[in-house]
């Protein structure tokens, strides 16, 4: 049977950075003794990354004590029931009978309803690519062992929609009606868009609670992120209950800080395929693992943090093989490929080199890289690995390795320590997530 609940609101934005307001209405500033009443406007903001902020508006020669905070409240009195809310104000204009602004952010979120018994629960994320396809459909045995398709579970009218189940989490994420508009303008103007809408259940229609539900947000936008290559922020989520009706709204700054729009780096077709779901499975078989799960927080990290370039190419190298010296020292003594005295005694060109060899995943040829080929001629470099690890060492380590032949190491020769470096990377945690298909 085909289920199409929740209906949840869906956030649309016209153009990059506009504002999603929240809350609209009179409200009062409490700050101890005082109370200013007032009108105000939260709403997520998006600069420098998405946070909920407020504007509260009022009237008169009040003036509330900035330099004394620790008490202030924000009370929303047009919701029922009122609620009050722990707030800071960084900035304050007054003008006397005028009207005075007061700009700040809350300090606590704001949770209405209940956080127990949830059937799903909807968020909204930032800055995905788009798609128009779906993976609906699945298959399954009869009782004779031939494999049947199945329709699986859609969920409104989204035209694209991936379909990602690990027991015993069910999440579907849908590409919002204004998502490729509003990717066109993102790629020319940068800055946030709501581009995305998700829902998460479990398989076997259990209720759970909203803190079990943002351990798999956490986990899912975790792995998002690693596929996009940029951070993805989760925003607004609303719970339902198994009929669809909503049960609890919550807002707060995302758990996981966004990063402005880029284009970034992508191993599968945006438009047409559906290859993202291949590794999640394997994803969160690592993530759930005790040994494992701070290994992959901290690779997908250092792998997002790499590609951003903001302090060139050598802070990229040294994140990027911090992440292969880690996943290989969990790797090799977790499936005891060698003793932890084994590991201390490589080089770290051997830790990974070893990691390589029991993923499976071939050496790059030096002949491939044309600055770092003729450096490796020139400093005796074997292989690939040999010469990322030297690089390291000279950015790392400047006074150790010395040359008088030419330049060391050159900007040309960082760039290509970088891809190289990367494409490792990302290889061994494709393959760590099981990933079915060749990453040649």
């Amino acid at each position: 049977m085909i289920e199409w609940q929740p209906e949840p609101k869906r956030i649309t934005q016209k153009i990059p950075n506009q504002h999603v307001f929240l809350y609209q209405g009179f409200a009062e500033l409490i700050n101890n003794e005082q109370v200013i009443e007032g009108k105000v406007f939260v709403k997520i903001d998006w600069h420098p990354f998405p946070n909920i902020n407020f504007k509260f508006l009022y009237h008169g020669e009040d003036r509330t004590d900035l330099d004394n905070q620790d008490n202030l409240q924000l009370k929303l009195t047009e919701l029922v029931p009122q609620r009050r809310l722990k707030a800071h104000i960084s900035y304050g204009q007054y003008r006397g009978n005028k009207k005075n602004q007061l700009l700040g952010h809350l300090t606590e979120q704001f949770i209405q309803g209940t956080t127990d018994n949830l059937s799903s629960v909807v968020f909204h994320i930032t800055n995905f690519w788009g798609f128009n396809i779906s993976n609906d459909f699945g298959y399954e045995e009869d009782e004779h062992g031939n494999e049947i398709e199945i329709e699986r579970e859609s969920w409104l009218s989204f035209d694209g929609q991936f379909i990602f189940d690990h027991d015993p989490w069910h999440i579907v994420l849908s590409t919002l009606d204004n998502c490729h508009d509003l990717e066109e303008l993102l790629t020319f103007e940068g800055g946030y868009g709501v581009t995305h809408i998700c829902k998460i259940k479990r398989l076997d229609n259990a209720t759970f609670t909203l803190e079990q539900a943002y351990q798999i947000i956490e986990a899912f936008i975790y792995y998002l992120s690693f596929v996009r290559g940029i951070w993805i922020a989760p925003l607004l989520v609303s719970g339902f209950d198994s009929e669809g009706n909503q049960l609890l709204e919550e807002w707060r700054n995302p758990i996981i800080q966004g990063d402005s729009w880029q284009h970034g780096y992508h191993w599968f077709d945006v438009d047409s395929s559906t290859e993202i779901i291949a590794p999640f499975i394997g994803f969160m078989k690592k993530w759930q693992e005790q040994k494992w799960k701070e290994v992959i927080q901290n690779a997908i990290q250092w792998y997002i943090e790499s590609l951003k370039h903001s302090n060139g190419q050598n802070s990229s190298i040294i994140l990027l093989q911090a992440a292969l010296e880690k996943t290989a020292w969990t790797f090799l003594t977790v499936n005891e490929c060698v003793t932890s005295d084994g590991f201390n005694g490589l080089k770290a060109s051997g830790q990974i080199k070893l990691l390589l060899k029991f993923l499976n995943i071939p050496l790059e040829p030096l002949d491939q890289y044309t600055e770092i080929h003729k450096k490796a001629k020139e400093l005796n470099w074997k292989d690939s690995i040999a010469a990322i690890t030297e690089i390291r060492n000279a950015i790392v380590h400047p006074q150790v390795k010395t040359s008088n032949k030419s330049q060391f190491p050159s900007e040309k020769v960082t760039q290509e320590a970088f891809q190289i470096s990367h494409t490792y990377l990302f290889k061994c945690l494709l393959k760590l997530f099981d990933y079915p298909y060749s990453i040649d």
